[in-house]
């Protein structure tokens, strides 16, 4: 059975070094599999509402989306590894945790922003709160 990862993006440089990671795994792993995903937060407050048609925002957060895999889909396929990509709306910890286990992932391998270990438990940092839900081991790359 192949092993799966789960390289959740957002187009930042932390994203960027995690995609590096997975990438110099593929070199180790034969037949790696790497979903890349980008979580778009729910465009749901009123002011949002209020600004855009709903399949306007859809557009614009697919856009945005896709703009954030492309680093990582080029540091992949630049590797040999053709990733499989979604782009999902919703709590950005809370699916990606999610699609980690839906997708049958082995691992989630995410970068951080670089915050001090007290930093991100009191701002609550979205790579601490995956590390608290998943249940799957998580390698965070600073």
């Amino acid at each position: 059975m192949p092993c799966r990862i789960l390289l959740p993006v957002d187009g930042s440089e932390g994203s960027s070094r995690a995609a590096r990671h997975v990438a110099g795994i593929a070199g180790m792993v034969p037949g790696l599999e790497v979903w890349v995903v980008n979580v778009q937060p729910p465009g749901d407050d009123w002011m949002t509402r209020r600004s855009f048609k709903a399949e306007e925002l859809a557009r614009m957060e697919q856009e945005w989306g896709e703009a954030a895999l492309a680093p990582a889909r080029e540091i992949l396929q630049a590797a040999g590894v053709r990733p499989s990509e979604r782009v999902v709306q919703g709590d950005v910890a809370r699916t990606i945790a999610r699609l980690a286990q839906e997708l049958g992932c082995d691992q989630i391998v995410m970068g951080t922003r670089g915050q001090s270990a007290l930093g991100g438990l009191l701002m609550g940092s979205v790579a601490t709160r995956v590390l608290h839900l998943a249940t799957v081991p998580v390698t965070l790359v600073k």
